[in-house]
């Protein structure tokens, strides 16, 4: 059976997404899309909006198929241990975005998610996407509150299920779910679940060949999402080819990703992040696990073709300093590495990011084993490239 024979009617094949390439979730918009225009669900709550990049795939869809779907957003937009913390321009920005686009049906809610639970009726919500926070107590405590706010044959979606690692525990709960009712599991990126809370009413279109027994329907329908996922990953390669990642969506933030370890090597499991606008000075404050160690910590920032200017870092623990510069070594013995170039400058270490993976390198620091977080303090800028 031909892929393509399947797939001609899937709305998806001319969907081309305004927001993307922002978080973990690029993999499923085009899944996000053809989910909304063939359910239809008069009612969708997304847990978890952070930048939107999956809640304006549903708000999109619904506006551009005219599903007559009411959306819902709930996030506190303050971060969280796994996402890492960041500023108001994150909650801007998603705010500007829908408002512009989508304000006369969708709804952004700032609130932790049990306050916004008793906004919904028993059994009123048709598709729920929970995507908060993501230890194992976390999840379940959402699926389990949650759930009784979905009606009966309504889909809930998991991200991260196949994430096994920086203490995520989606996968537990999904493994529970896929035993209690119809479900699909996407592999692409960090993986995606799709349920059916029980009864296994028939679902339209594809969805309904997506949740039957494994066959030739469903598996055609994975690899026609995969291809779409590849092809919004080489646009986005080419993005950073031909410099318009800098007027890209959400163009704006840069993250910090702070990597520790004991024996040189970095990997992303030990590592944490912080997200900041890109207007005027920042005072960045990132507090690292118990026993995080820096031999050395590596520092990379995930950013659009800009210019950093780094006016002091800190390293402490304890009330001690470990690391501070410019004030006792300066800058000298920063390292650099990957996509970035030091520039002139008589004060500050002036960073030029010329690709996706800059890295700075702390000198290594002894530490002590007492208890208490080691910190990481910055002072910067981040502005257009000159």
């Amino acid at each position: 059976m031909r892929t393509e024979i399947i797939h001609t009617d899937l709305p998806s094949r001319h969907f081309e997404p305004r927001i993307y390439g922002v978080g973990a979730w690029t993999s499923h918009l085009h899944f996000a899309y053809d989910l909304v225009a063939v359910m239809r669900p008069r009612l969708l709550v997304e847990l978890g909006v952070d930048r939107g990049e999956s809640y304006f795939a549903f708000c999109q869809s619904a506006a551009e198929n005219k599903a007559g779907t009411r959306c819902f957003g709930v996030d506190t937009w303050r971060g969280d241990p796994h996402a890492g913390g960041y500023d108001e321009t994150t909650f801007a920005q998603v705010s500007s975005h829908n408002r512009v686009n989508y304000e006369a049906f969708s709804t952004l809610i700032r609130d932790d998610f049990d306050a916004a639970r008793e906004k919904f009726e028993p059994k009123s919500i048709d598709l729920l996407h929970i995507d908060g926070l993501h230890t194992d107590a976390a999840v379940r405590h959402d699926v389990d509150s949650w759930l009784p706010k979905v009606r009966p044959g309504g889909i809930i979606l998991l991200h991260d299920v196949d994430v096994r690692s920086r203490d995520f525990g989606v996968w537990r709960i999904w493994a529970e779910l896929q035993e209690r009712g119809r479900s699909w599991t996407f592999h692409d990126g960090p993986g995606l679940g799709v349920w059916q809370k029980p009864p296994a009413l028939e679902l339209p279109g594809f969805l309904e060949q997506l949740l039957a027994p494994p066959n030739e329907w469903n598996s055609a329908l994975a690899k026609y999402y995969s291809a779409r996922a590849d092809d919004l990953q080489r646009k986005i390669a080419e993005h950073w080819r031909d410099g318009t990642i800098r007027h890209g969506p959400f163009a704006q933030q840069t993250i910090i990703q702070v990597f520790y370890t004991e024996d040189g090597a970095h990997c992303e499991e030990n590592s944490v992040f912080a997200r900041i606008g890109h207007e005027g000075w920042k005072e960045v404050r990132i507090e690292l696990p118990p026993g995080a160690a820096a031999s050395p910590l590596r520092i990379d920032f995930v950013t659009a073709l800009t210019t950093i200017d780094v006016t002091s870092i800190r390293l402490a623990k304890a009330g001690s300093t470990y690391f501070s510069a410019p004030e006792e070594t300066g800058f000298d013995t920063i390292r650099l590495g990957g996509d970035v170039e030091r520039l002139a400058h008589p004060t500050d270490l002036r960073l030029k990011i010329t690709g996706i993976d800059p890295q700075l390198y702390l000198p290594v620091v002894a530490l002590p084993s007492s208890e208490g977080p080691l910190v990481l303090q910055m002072r910067l800028r981040v502005s257009a490239n000159q």
